[in-house]
């Protein structure tokens, strides 16, 4: 029997997760670019240093690109999500502090999803010796890139720069898109298989993640438009909410696109106003059931603490609320029912 367009609408929708989940390898098509970052304001040693990094990363064999660094965005939020239509590998910062003898070296590797950052002295006391600030550096900054992108790195035949005492570095941890107490706003569309016509509803949802991927949810969903249910003895309008509580599972921290899977339960409430077929009286009932739901959707960070979320979710009510007229049962809703929703997500 073919599909009406609701339908097929929905399945389009999770075919599109499906092939969002399955991503994770797209940047090795172009596993050779790196993005520098350009701060608005900067200095000559900065200047010469990103020059000379540029320089040796040409010479490595990568394709560079530089982009001007947004003031409004942190380091890390910029690393993570400037020029991602460009699908780096990495990307890299030169922070300075104002007036002061150190910079801060970042290297955010985009496919291993980490930040590596390293503290820089620009006072001549390294083992460079007599070497200005900027060519202390721009080494510094080399041979933390070399050391990040060591599987990515061409050989050259160039002398390599003078070596430094190169400090300790500290390696941020990457980070799910789920972790901390988040807060989510967006629009579903739910629809009962059989007779039952689907219906927009607006969804809300509060949330917790831990840094392990781990997390409980809280959603609820309703006072949308009224599904519809049309038979030969008769019609019904039917006004559906829910709540549920889920865990949640959250996968590859610090990537573009993170899988989520949940399992939950909660409570479904069907309104249900009958009309009759003429010489019969029509029924306004209300219905609640018990409710069990599974899901799996994708979230894409878009900046510091805020992604966009997309969900599908199979609901089953228990027991399954049915729409008789008389004796004959002429359609029900939860069982099953399809949740497909898109949101943005807030963490805090």
């Amino acid at each position: 029997m073919p599909l009406n367009p609701t339908r097929a609408a929905l399945v389009a929708v999770l075919a599109a997760l499906a092939s969002l989940a399955a991503v994770p390898a797209r940047a090795a098509d172009v596993r050779y670019r790196v993005v520098l970052l350009h701060p608005q304001a900067t200095d000559d040693v900065t200047s010469d240093a990103l020059t000379r990094v540029r320089g040796e990363l040409t010479a490595g064999g990568f394709d560079v690109s530089m982009l001007p660094q947004d003031p409004s965005l942190d380091v890390r939020a910029a690393l993570e999500t400037v020029g991602r239509e460009l699908d780096p590998i990495a990307t890299f910062a030169i922070v300075r502090a104002a007036g002061g003898n150190t910079a801060e070296i970042w290297v955010c590797d985009r496919l291993e999803g980490r930040s590596v950052i390293q503290s820089v002295r620009l006072d001549g006391s390294g083992a460079t010796g007599d070497a200005s600030p900027s060519v202390v550096l721009a080494v510094q900054a080399v041979e933390l890139l070399k050391a990040s992108l060591a599987q990515y790195w061409l050989s050259s035949t160039r002398q390599p720069a003078p070596r430094t005492k190169t400090p300790a570095a500290r390696v941020a941890p990457a980070v799910y898109a789920t972790t901390g107490i988040g807060v989510e706003a967006g629009v579903g569309w739910l629809d009962s298989a059989g007779a039952v016509t689907g219906t927009w509803q607006p969804i809300v949802r509060a949330s917790w993640g831990g840094a392990q991927g781990w997390g409980v949810r809280l959603a609820a969903a309703g006072f949308g438009s009224e599904a519809s249910l049309h038979a030969p003895l008769g019609s019904a309008q039917i006004r559906q909410q829910l709540a549920t509580v889920e865990i949640v599972r959250g996968f590859r921290a610090g990537h573009l696109v993170q899988p989520v899977a949940s399992l939950g339960a909660g409570a479904y409430r069907a309104r249900i106003e009958g009309v009759a077929a003429p010489g019969s009286m029509g029924v306004t009932t209300d219905s609640w059931s018990a409710l069990v739901t599974a899901g799996a959707g994708v979230m894409l960070p878009v900046a510091s603490h805020v992604a966009l979320a997309a969900d599908a979710h199979v609901l089953l009510a228990l027991p399954y609320t049915a729409v008789r007229f008389g004796t004959v049962e002429a359609g029900n809703t939860g069982w099953p029912s399809l949740l497909v929703s898109a949101g943005v997500l807030a963490t805090f």
